[in-house]
């Protein structure tokens, strides 16, 4: 098998993982569901499922016919996404309340972005993770709440 089939496959089998992992994460009633989050007022679920969904569209793209503009957007997202998730794990450590299911998109997003890393330009993906970590300082809502019954 080659290094690019194998990329390919990576960059369709995590992003497949991260929705599967936000789906189950919707139905979890667990200490999970005490830890609640929006970015720009959307719930962070439906914002993981439509960012994996966009890696999942853009791997499915024949590579042949979009090559840079594929590259360059799954440099910008997961660059973006990995500022993102730096946040979002200090926010856990903060909180000192862990979700398994957040952890683990945020391992996907990291081996994603690892797996990528040789393809990407480095300016992009510099600039994109330094953006990643601005916008999620600026509208990144995090809450834990205990659910009482």
């Amino acid at each position: 098998m080659t290094k690019d089939k194998l990329l390919k496959i990576v960059n369709i089998a995590f992003p497949l993982v991260g929705i599967g992992l936000m789906i189950v994460y919707k139905v979890c009633d667990t200490s999970c569901s005490y830890l609640q989050g929006t970015f720009l007022g959307v719930d962070l679920k439906i914002v993981g499922i439509l960012f994996m969904v966009i890696l999942l569209a853009a791997a499915l793209l024949p590579v042949s016919r979009y090559p840079v503009p594929v590259n360059l957007l799954r440099t910008g997202m997961l660059s973006a996404a990995l500022g993102g998730e730096i946040l979002l794990v200090r926010f856990h450590f903060v909180e000192d309340t862990y979700c398994p299911f957040c952890l683990a998109f945020g391992m996907c997003v990291l081996f994603l972005f690892a797996a990528n890393f040789g393809r990407m330009n480095r300016y992009l993906a510099l600039g994109s993770f330094l953006a990643g970590i601005g916008a999620f300082a600026l509208f990144f809502e995090g809450s834990v709440l205990p659910l009482y019954g």
